[in-house]
């Protein structure tokens, strides 16, 4: 499978999305259809790469199973597929991805009867979900995160050229159909929390409205923090994506809504007492 990241997410401290939903997981296998020829070129080649690796209770099974495959021509003209259980290598990689619920490696089905794992767009959307990353960095405090003061309200920006990010899914069957998913996420709400409870309000929360700016000025809610911090106080950007899919290979709006995803950025800010001087 093939991943094609775009947007701003890659200049902006990008880190994996993290789903609304928790139970949330990107398939990890699938089944893909072969036809005869291509069943057989299948089992070809990893007979020829248990040979090349050395493995010869592998290099014997594989060849086994070509014997007998040939004494039926591998089905040849018969009418339906054989499914081939595939794994998607990249989230394999990932170090808590999900497991594989099926246990069969290869089968012929006829075509009225398909198997439940079949490879479809929504999954390819599931496991481009997967692999976004969203950024994490953006967000401009003033006064400045070093130079933060008592009773003088915090306010936030967020100014960026294009704030969309999306991530496409492709693969190509053996019989040669494209299947695509794309997927996409905008800013929808940004909550700030002042990270000490010696603040009033503690947090802020702003409609974005998937735009690509924000200054809180003129806002009704800003972070004021009503004592100086005794080195500092955790200062946190919450910002929750409006994520939806479509089954192209380009972004396109109004598709499925898919669950909302949040990214995280978080900067220290120290908080001083405003000096004043009497005469």
């Amino acid at each position: 499978m093939d991943y094609v990241h775009r947007g701003t997410g890659d200049g902006d401290n990008p880190q994996p999305v993290r789903s609304s939903n928790a139970n949330f997981s990107p398939p990890v296998c699938w089944y893909t259809a072969m036809t005869p020829a291509q069943m057989k070129a299948e089992i070809m080649a990893r007979f020829y790469k248990a040979g090349h690796d050395g493995s010869g209770t592998t290099y014997n099974f594989y060849n086994d199973q070509n014997n007998e495959m040939d004494g039926y021509k591998y089905n040849e003209g018969k009418d339906g597929n054989w499914w081939v259980l595939t794994w998607d290598e990249v989230q394999l990689n990932q170090p808590n991805h999900g497991f594989c619920p099926y246990d069969d490696g290869y089968f012929w089905r006829p075509p009225a009867d398909p198997p439940a794992g079949q490879i479809t767009p929504k999954m390819l959307a599931d496991a481009a979900y997967g692999q976004m990353k969203l950024p994490s960095k953006g967000v401009d405090l003033s006064p400045a995160p070093e130079n933060q003061k008592v009773n003088l309200p915090t306010y936030v920006k967020f100014q960026r050229a294009n704030a969309q990010v999306s991530v496409t899914a492709q693969l190509t069957e053996p019989n040669g159909q494209v299947l695509a998913a794309t997927v996409t996420a905008v800013p929808q709400s940004l909550r700030v929390q002042a990270g000490t409870q010696y603040a009033r309000p503690g947090s802020c929360e702003y409609d974005l409205g998937g735009a690509a700016a924000l200054n809180s000025a003129g806002a009704g809610c800003n972070v004021t923090y009503l004592k100086a911090s005794a080195g500092t106080y955790p200062f946190t950007a919450d910002m929750t994506w409006r994520v939806w899919w479509t089954p192209t290979a380009n972004s396109q709006p109004n598709g499925t809504p898919m669950d909302a995803g949040f990214s995280e950025f978080q900067q220290d800010v120290t908080v001083q007492e405003i000096q004043a001087v009497n005469r």
